[in-house]
């Protein structure tokens, strides 16, 4: 039996948000599980295709990745998805594997960053404990978002910060159901927060991050000045928190030590 760790993410053509992000994900799970050949993918063809041309870079795609795992004699792998949610690009990875599943004698799938409730407790309370936060701030993260049901997560998640901090919180989506339009409407309908701390819900803070929240041109921070709030950016991705690597881990740790998770 020969053992490996494929970590899959959408990926970055960021490299310094790759570098403190992805990268330091990747350096944590070889560091926790030194036994294991551990190999990282970008399922994003655009992405890879961005590096390889701009930076000569070749990070391999998901079927790619297997193949070069199978060559190694690879005979048990342990998939971590680096995905927020269990939405459309999470479920495209379970086609895959599922499909591939006849190159290994077995194939375990680990869960995503918010796979249950008690996941969702610690993601926030690692963000919680990172962020400056003033009495009368308010936060507003931004999600990706999905016209996959798990988009409810972010509702779950908004749920749970008040839960946690006893602070209301919002969760606005780039390509989501909730838009910051939406919620700046119910942001109005209490007290006037000191400033609003945009802070990106995502693994990376790439394009959708430095563009879409933080960007000089119809951006969350634009629209949110534009109606007379002050505003603090956090350019900071979920990769970068001790505690968000740590789920990670867990999740690893469950189906390689307690023989649990998804066996295709």
């Amino acid at each position: 039996m020969k053992k490996g760790i494929l970590i899959v993410s959408f990926g970055t053509t960021y490299k310094e948000t790759r570098e403190k992000n992805i990268n330091r994900i990747v350096d944590c799970v070889k560091e926790h599980f030194p036994d294991y050949l551990v190999y990282q993918s970008f399922s994003s063809e655009k992405i890879r295709k961005i590096l390889s041309a701009r930076d000569n870079e070749l990070v391999p795609g998901i079927l790619e990745a297997l193949d070069s795992l199978q060559k190694q004699g690879i005979t048990h792998l342990y998939v971590l998805p680096t995905h927020i949610i269990d939405g459309i690009e999470n479920n495209r990875l379970r086609q895959i594997l599922q499909g591939q599943k006849e190159r290994f004698e077995e194939i375990h799938m680990a869960q995503v960053l918010l796979g249950d409730k008690g996941d969702y407790k610690e993601a926030v309370c690692a963000v919680w404990e990172e962020l400056e936060i003033g009495q009368e701030d308010m936060v507003v993260f931004m999600g990706h978002g999905t016209s996959h049901q798990a988009d409810c997560s972010y509702k779950i998640l908004e749920e749970t910060w008040e839960e946690v901090t006893g602070k209301k919180g919002y969760v606005a989506t780039v390509e989501g159901s909730v838009t910051i339009d939406q919620v700046l409407g119910q942001i109005k309908q209490g007290p006037k927060p000191r400033q609003i701390i945009l802070v990106p819900f995502m693994l990376v803070a790439g394009e959708h991050a430095n563009k879409d929240m933080a960007g000089e041109k119809d951006s969350f921070q634009t629209y949110l000045c534009k109606e007379g709030y002050q505003t603090k950016v956090v350019l900071k991705g979920l990769g970068e928190y001790p505690g968000i690597r740590k789920i990670y881990i867990q999740h690893l740790k469950q189906i390689l030590e307690e023989n649990y998770g998804i066996i295709l």
